[in-house]
């Protein structure tokens, strides 16, 4: 450990690779050096670090008193039923006034008397699209997701489930040529139509030439040699040429660009009507993940998951693909507008960072010899990062294939995306930690913006308090399923079993919450400068089930939604020329504000017991949960992997990250409180669950099988993954809100201990 002393005394250790990483590769021409910036961080501890402590202590104590209510109502005689759940929602909601928690209800819980001060962002944050989350720590993923702003629809359709009776291998020309047909099909009816009652399909080229104003028009030609304007000219925004041909076209609709590839001489295939690519735009933004989908235990972690961010940023940043090619950032992409002048467009995502909430401490710094908020580590580094390094490339000599771009935000902004936040007081603080962040960095006064996360029925309940806190910093609010359920079911564990995890999608308090957070967050406004945000398509290779359901996501009023992926991104990029989301949120915002009770959200979602009276029902449930939670764990523990697409207990595989392992970890912990499953139940399906992972990853590279001895057989419930399972479910009970990353942690650490 490095040693600074403050002027007040205090002592700041510093991991030597933390700190070799800071002096050697972040501070490097910022004017700045790591002492400077090491003793920044100690003073923002001793500053904020008493208070964070507090707002902890409020979280625990909150809590204890919820657990007590329930439980004072059930040695009363009481238990949840259907036709009770309204009435014990409203008592429990008076119960929350009655501590001071929330203010008395209004008429509706959407009502909001002010509105959005943000001022005007980067222009992504007005375009509605798909949003990718990559992990920082894997470097490969991490420039597919700054690059994931432009993809190809034919290969993300070609290689997907959809039409899964036509082989890609076996019957290739035909998928072809249904990939083709299809996507014209949508072209046609969604992005543009042409004069003449003609359509993509009927074209064989495409030329540009002006008209009598000087304006370029794009031309489509048939076989025979007619030709075709489009219906709504100012669609064509530009192209690229080569000798007078056409090479490329760019389209617009909805606020998204589509860049058609053309074959020689401005044709398509002559075969099948093919452009030689339909490239779309799709991931217009991307959040760099520090917190759900990595594992960073220790500073190790940590440098490897900066240097990744400080190479995109920089735009520098390569990695080698599975298959061993080079991936680099894109550039910037050049082409000529309507009116014959040399433009560009952004080649990559404009990137907002997200690192962890409140509730994790670090050792790689100490502040008088204690553990500090791993935050506001995070937020001061990738801010410092985010704002000296942030001058885009210019594709100069020095490294191989650099790229030319531009910043990454064109208006100095970093976007911060903050997680787990529970009360509007909470927002607050991040508020005022930001403007000592920016005061310390000499950066002007609201360049660190806010995405809140609303994944907590704290943040629900006081959505609108919260937005008002940061008022002029907010650019996002987002929905997470799987966290925000965990949330309540932690919230109101002691007040009876909690339902099935596959029927919580259709509860109340789950319908009501996503209607809600559309509803404050339009009513104040965040849209106007912002994103209101949809949660992400778990089952990570079902895209026709994401083309068929995740529509739902813009219809609802919802500017972008998660994806896993760059194809799934290029997929739902089509929702959103299929639905104009800014017409959508107009007619929301002038009809009537969804009725929306704070009963509603607080409705808890109790298990009917008779869906466990047909035999092995229990069984097998807990057994897909405990599955779920091992299939999670091991990547995580084993292999340092903290986002992964595994295959869950049907075979399917699913994209699993702390989110996943809080909803199976709170559930099963809530049934073991009640009565519903025992102990030993629980230890039998954790172990089985083993068996099945060990099955399903057989020759499956760096597995390390659990179960493939009869030591490791007996010593199971001593294995670190499996510890890590029964840590969580204990932890789920208690622990204030049933969060994963102590047992990942501990275990992990001890994991990389032992292997050194």
């Amino acid at each position: 450990m490095t040693t600074l002393m403050l002027p007040s005394g205090a002592s700041v250790e510093i991991d030597e690779v933390l700190y070799a990483f800071v002096r050697d590769e972040v501070v490097p021409a910022t004017g700045r050096t790591v002492e400077e910036v090491f003793s920044i961080l100690g003073e923002l501890v001793l500053q904020f670090d008493p208070r964070n402590r507090e707002l902890l202590a409020k979280r625990a104590d909150r809590q204890s008193r919820i657990d007590e209510y329930y439980l004072e109502k059930r040695k009363a005689g009481w238990e949840p039923t259907a036709e009770s759940a309204a009435k014990d929602a409203a008592e429990f909601g008076q119960f929350l006034v009655h501590e001071g928690y929330l203010e008395p209800e209004n008429s509706s819980e959407t009502t909001v008397e002010f509105s959005m001060t943000t001022p005007q962002l980067d222009l992504e944050m007005s375009q509605n699209g798909p949003e990718l989350v990559t992990p920082v720590n894997n470097a490969s993923m991490a420039v597919g997701g700054a690059n994931a702003r432009w993809g190809s629809l034919y290969d993300a359709y070609f290689l997907s489930d959809i039409n899964p009776e036509i082989d890609r291998e076996a019957s290739r020309i035909e998928r072809l040529r249904m990939v083709v047909d299809r996507t014209n099909e949508y072209l046609d009816s969604h992005l543009a139509q042409w004069e003449n009652g003609l359509g993509f399909n009927d074209f064989v080229s495409y030329s540009a030439r002006p008209n009598p104003d000087g304006r370029y028009e794009l031309i489509g030609r048939t076989a025979n040699g007619a030709e075709s304007g489009l219906q709504d000219p100012a669609k064509f925004i530009g192209f690229n040429q080569h000798e007078d041909q056409l090479t490329e076209f760019f389209l617009e609709d909805n606020g998204l660009k589509i860049r058609f590839q053309l074959y020689e001489g401005g044709k398509v295939n002559e075969e099948n009507g093919q452009f030689k690519d339909l490239v779309v735009e799709s991931a217009v933004t991307t959040i760099v993940d520090f917190e759900d989908a990595v594992a960073i235990v220790d500073a190790e972690d940590m440098v490897l998951a900066l240097r990744n961010y400080l190479g995109l940023i920089r735009g520098d940043i390569q990695a080698y693909s599975s298959r061993g090619a080079l991936k680099t950032m894109n550039s910037d992409i050049g082409f000529i507008d309507v009116y014959g002048a040399a433009q560009t467009m952004k080649g990559t995502s404009l990137m907002s960072v997200r690192n962890v909430s409140l509730h994790m401490y670090t050792d790689m710094v100490k502040v008088d010899g204690h553990q500090i908020p791993e935050r506001i580590l995070g937020v001061l580094l990738t801010t410092l990062i985010a704002t000296a390094h942030d001058h885009g490339s210019d594709g100069a000599p020095g490294s191989s294939h650099p790229p030319v771009r531009g910043p990454n935000s064109k208006k100095g902004y970093v976007y911060q995306v903050t997680p787990k936040l529970q009360t509007s007081e909470e927002v607050a603080e991040q508020v005022r930690f930001f403007e000592a962040v920016e005061d310390r960095l000499g950066l002007a006064k609201g360049a660190m913006l806010i995405g809140i996360m609303n994944e907590e029925l704290g943040m629900t309940l006081q959505l609108a308090e919260s937005l008002r806190a940061a008022q002029s910093r907010t650019f996002f609010t987002n929905t997470g399923f799987l966290d925000r359920t965990g949330s309540q079911i932690r919230v109101q564990t002691h007040a009876g079993p909690v339902d099935l995890r596959d029927d919580l999608t259709k509860s109340v308090f789950n319908t009501s919450y996503e209607l809600h957070n559309v509803a404050v967050s339009l009513r104040a406004g965040v849209h106007n400068q912002g994103k209101i945000g949809k949660g992400m398509q778990v089952r990570n290779r079902a895209m026709a089930e994401m083309l068929e359901k995740k529509i739902d996501h813009p219809k609802s009023g919802g500017n972008t939604a998660w994806v896993p992926a760059p194809n799934p991104s290029h997929l739902h990029s089509m929702h959103y020329h299929m639905i104009d989301v800014d017409q959508v949120q107009r007619m929301m915002e002038d009809s009537p504000s969804p009725d929306i009770s704070r009963r509603d959200l607080l409705t808890f979602p109790a298990l009917e017991i008779e869906k466990l009276a047909e035999p092995e029902a229990k069984e097998t449930l807990l057994l897909s949960y405990a599955h779920s939670m091992v299939a999670y764990v091991e990547p995580w523990v084993h292999r340092g992997i903290g986002c992964s697409g595994v295959p869950n207990f049907s075979q399917i595989e699913e994209m699993k990250d702390r989110a996943t392992e809080r909803i199976d970890g709170a559930i099963i912990a809530n049934w073991k409180l009640h009565g519903v499953v025992s102990q030993q139940e629980i230890e039998d399906a954790v172990k089985k669950a083993a068996e099945i992972l060990d099955q399903q990853n057989l020759g499956q590279p760096g597995y390390v099988p659990m179960t493939d001895t009869e030591e490791k057989r007996s010593g199971l419930l001593k294995e670190p993954v499996i510890s890590a399972v029964l840590q969580i479910i204990d932890d789920a009970l208690s622990s204030p809100s049933a969060y994963v990353e102590p047992a990942l942690f501990r275990y992990r650490k001890a994991v990389k201990a032992a292997s050194r």
